[in-house]
């Protein structure tokens, strides 16, 4: 997610800088710790002011599923997901002190096991030979549950929607195998598997009141995101999650 002052991240040599926002100490607050404690696969912070914040750019290719054909392929999903275990396992360690210190642009959820990216998707990693190796834009980082971050991660990822057009993920059985090798790397266990769909639903409730309730303050970001459409798909996708929570279940237990 860009910052709420206008404009987005660009790159200035070896930096990424984008306009600084409330949230921006607590991101770098997050990426210092991650290196401190040996998860290489982040951005450097790199200081910020009043104005600006940047960090370090992270070489590699980037890109959507629909646009990036190495990005859909299975080495890219199953090294997305271990990566993903890899940061949760890593900030579970400062979690608490963080969420305790610094604003989060979204809010904090309970428990606060991990810090969550925010928006774990494709279009937020860099991949290097078919590998997700780094990961980028923690704009939307904050406390909560493992399996808050995860659930929005696997929407995106699988990618569990009604509108895919992408060949090869445009049904549910292939969606639901999707599914099934991302938290098969992540590790998930068979006991927390059953809850996953209705996680995935709350997790888009909670983004689509966030959006709402952004526009409403006048955030020209969430005012566009409403005028295109944005929110009427993640509805759509809400009951079409809804519809299959059986399904999906039994593709990601049995």
């Amino acid at each position: 997610m860009q910052s709420t002052t206008g404009g987005g991240p660009f790159r200035q040599d070896d930096l990424i800088v984008r306009p600084a926002a409330s949230w921006t100490p607590g991101v770098h607050a997050l990426l210092a710790a991650l290196h401190r404690d040996g998860f290489d696969a982040a951005p450097h912070p790199a200081g910020y002011d009043e104005v600006w914040e940047r960090v370090t750019y992270l070489p590699g290719d980037t890109g959507d599923l629909d646009g990036h054909a190495a990005m859909r392929g299975e080495k890219a999903l199953r090294s997305a997901a271990s990566l993903l275990r890899r940061y949760h396992d890593c900030s579970a360690l400062f979690a608490k002190s963080l969420a305790a210190s610094h604003a989060w642009q979204l809010p904090a959820r309970s428990p606060c096991e991990v810090i969550c990216h925010g928006d774990f998707a494709p279009y937020n990693v860099v991949l290097n030979d078919g590998e997700v190796s780094g990961i980028i834009d923690f704009e939307a980082a904050h406390p909560g549950p493992r399996m808050w971050d995860l659930a929005y991660a696997v929407y995106r990822w699988a990618p569990l929607s009604s509108g895919v057009a992408i060949k090869g993920m445009d049904t549910l059985a292939a969606q639901v195998g999707r599914t099934r090798i991302f938290i098969d790397a992540y590790g998930l266990s068979v006991n927390e598997r059953s809850s996953l769909p209705d996680v995935i639903v709350e997790r888009l409730e909670a983004l689509l009141a966030f959006m709402e309730r952004e526009a409403a303050r006048g955030i020209e970001r969430y005012r566009r995101n409403l005028q295109e459409g944005h929110d009427r798909i993640y509805r759509e996708d809400i009951a079409y999650i809804r519809k299959c929570s059986t399904e999906i279940v039994a593709g990601l237990t049995g």
